[in-house]
């Protein structure tokens, strides 16, 4: 699809009922909604032509698998992709280079909340601001699509404790998002709206991609990362699997188990986003349609 939203095209079509064809790139600004920003992202995508939407890898997989929309422009602008893990006690970021596919960081932070005392909104909001100050800067951000609700899985769903937990896991993930959001002081030129720059992938995609979920259960990513860091001895061509120098495979073979783990869903998490989203990797994408057929 062409970049323009559906309010432009009805002003736009208007236009034309009332003053003929456009027959200029001067003649954009005149229509109703049209800046120089809008017309230049219209007259590219007119030029470089429609290309595969999300969404339309979204319908092959069954139901949205980002959210809120990414653009094919976002994509084409785009030269990193920042992917954030948080758990509740350990934050992890993977950061790519999307030209070549590369892991230029990998990182694992643990989280030390302070002792002797009941937390408060503002130590939760001290955290959050101390880790988003330690990632790095990116053009594109990509979380796992968190739970709307608080209640706990299994056979005690009111369970106190753990309502405490996943609730204080809330408000550090929208914490997060929200000083990401607004360290870049975007704003669309059109509405005077905040430009989100984080992007929420739906959580199963990276296990059943990657072999990681066995019926409704996570098993460890250990040796499935192994595996990946085993065959990225170098860059692809044509961008068909990352490439990890030796700097972050050694980092992650020198951490324990746990944070192995958390470094691991990061990663796959980070993979799964950049097959299916930016590269829109065919193989992936069928193995994908297959496992969740």
């Amino acid at each position: 699809m062409f970049d323009i939203a559906k309010s432009r095209l009805k002003k736009f079509k208007q236009w034309k009922t009332s003053n003929g064809q456009v027959k200029t790139l001067s003649d954009l600004p005149l229509i109703e909604g049209f800046t120089d920003k809008t017309a230049k992202k219209l007259c590219d995508s007119i030029l470089n032509g429609p290309t595969e939407e999300v969404e339309q890898i979204s319908n092959k997989i069954k139901g949205q698998i980002l959210h809120p929309n990414l653009k094919e422009s976002t994509i084409k602008d785009c030269k990193t992709v920042l992917t954030v893990y948080i758990s509740v006690n350990s934050v992890c970021w993977t950061l790519i280079n999307k030209n070549d596919y590369e892991v230029v960081e990998w990182q694992y932070y643990g989280i030390d909340y302070p002792e002797g005392k009941k937390i408060q909104i503002t130590d939760i909001f001290d955290i959050a601001w101390r880790i988003t100050q330690r990632l790095p800067v990116a053009d594109i951000y990509v979380m796992k699509a968190e739970a709307t609700t608080l209640r706990a899985a299994g056979s005690d769903p009111n369970n106190p404790k753990v309502l405490a937990v996943n609730l204080q896991k809330a408000q550090m993930v929208s914490m997060i998002v929200a000083l990401i959001n607004a360290r870049g002081h975007r704003s669309d030129d059109d509405d005077g709206k905040l430009k989100q720059i984080v992007y929420f992938l739906r959580p199963t995609l990276p296990y059943r991609l990657h072999g990681t979920l066995v019926g409704n259960e996570r098993v460890s990513t250990d040796q499935t990362v192994e595996m990946l860091l085993q065959e990225s001895s170098g860059k692809s061509t044509g961008n068909k699997h990352v490439y990890v120098p030796e700097e972050g495979k050694n980092m992650f073979r020198t951490q324990n188990e746990l944070q192995k783990d958390m470094l691991g869903h990061c990663l796959l998490l980070s993979l799964t986003f950049m097959d299916l989203c930016v590269y829109k990797n065919k193989e992936r994408i069928a193995k994908l349609i297959k496992r969740t057929s």
